[in-house]
């Protein structure tokens, strides 16, 4: 049997699918030990071996250490019991609580390593943990190239993109005409963090009535941005939204804002919306200052812009109204061409690892 980690809820870990669908088709039995930390119960499942516990998001780190203990402590007495053949091992804070358990004999090279964006990793010792962690693998992922530079060269690391097959499967090939006659609609979708920052770009959009802003997810923030939303009639908080509607919103705007703060954890990584402007053929636009927003001016998938920059919105308005559809659309389909590759070395590495 295989024992799937992770320190957070599965539910909130699409990317865990990638792993699950390639055991089930070899009728490989696992079960998943994750982390509820809303405290709510939810349905049984037997393939899961959950842990409930609250925990505030923004709270010390002296605040969390309790409960981080506490997920350890659950997972390693159900590593124990079960006697798990394997380990996949989700997210880089699964990996570094539970070290001792994966450089331990029984489990080096015994273990897939999905690594998931970096927190710590400018501290020298948290970072060569980490290296080691990756050495011992089995394999490792990594859900963005500008992680790289925080990671060891000693061992080949493998591209896995953050974004499903099913919708890849459903892609469009054309960009769709504006939505809306006068203004351009662009959207947001994701999870609702970092309050002040989404305010600025509510300002941005709220005060330019060629544009309106429309915001889904739920998330920490979500109830101050919707009331702070309201001071603009072009800026709209839609909050939460289910899974299967996703791509149905996603056609709803024009374009989609890749916009986040500028710090050591958002800069150097790929997040899903950036593969749904792209599967959906919708325009990006994204910030100068970090990774992604290099990419989609690199491969022509959008604008990225400096949120700083004075003539934000003329400049974004004016490249959706001048930009070059069909070589567009072109853009976006040679893109994906290589990240179907980098999937099927990924799918291939997983399916490597359940026959060893």
């Amino acid at each position: 049997m295989v024992g799937i980690i992770i320190v957070g809820d599965i539910e909130l870990s699409p990317f865990s699918k990638k792993y699950t669908k390639e055991m089930e088709a070899k009728n490989i039995p696992y079960e998943i030990i994750h982390w509820n930390r809303s405290g709510k119960e939810n349905p049984e499942d037997n393939s899961r071996l959950t842990h409930f516990e609250q925990v505030n998001r923004f709270g010390s780190l002296i605040s969390k250490a309790r409960p981080f203990f506490n997920f350890r402590s659950f997972a390693k007495k159900a590593i124990k019991e079960k006697k798990y053949d394997k380990l996949i091992i989700l997210t880089t804070q699964t990996a570094v609580i539970l070290a001792d358990v994966v450089l331990s004999r029984k489990y080096k090279n015994k273990y897939f390593f999905d690594y998931r964006d970096p927190s710590y990793e400018y501290i020298r010792l948290y970072r060569m943990l980490i290296n080691k962690i990756i050495i011992n693998s089995y394999a490792t992922s990594v859900s963005s190239p500008g992680f790289l530079k925080y990671l060891t060269d000693k061992k080949e690391l493998i591209m896995s993109h953050n974004f499903q097959d099913k919708f890849y499967d459903e892609r469009l090939f054309k960009c769709s005409p504006r939505k809306e006659e006068g203004k351009v609609i662009v959207g947001c979708i994701g999870y609702l963090r970092q309050l002040e920052f989404l305010e600025k770009l509510s300002d941005i959009f709220g005060k330019d009535e060629r544009f309106e802003f429309h915001i889904y997810g739920s998330g920490d923030c979500e109830d101050e941005l919707r009331e702070y939303a309201k001071q603009y009639e072009n800026v709209h908080v839609f909050g939460g939204y289910l899974e299967k509607d996703k791509m149905e919103i996603v056609d709803s705007f024009d374009m989609i804002c890749y916009y986040f703060l500028d710090n050591f954890v958002n800069t150097p990584g790929i997040a899903n919306r950036f593969y749904d402007g792209v599967i959906r053929k919708k325009p990006l636009f994204g910030s100068s200052r970090i990774y992604a927003g290099e990419l989609i001016e690199k491969k022509g998938l959008g604008i990225s812009l400096d949120e700083d920059d004075p003539g934000l919105t003329d400049k974004l308005f004016d490249y959706y109204e001048n930009f070059d559809r069909e070589q567009f659309e072109k853009n976006c389909e040679d893109y994906l061409e290589t990240v179907m590759e980098d999937e099927k070395r990924f799918t291939d590495a997983i399916k490597e690892f359940l026959d060893s």
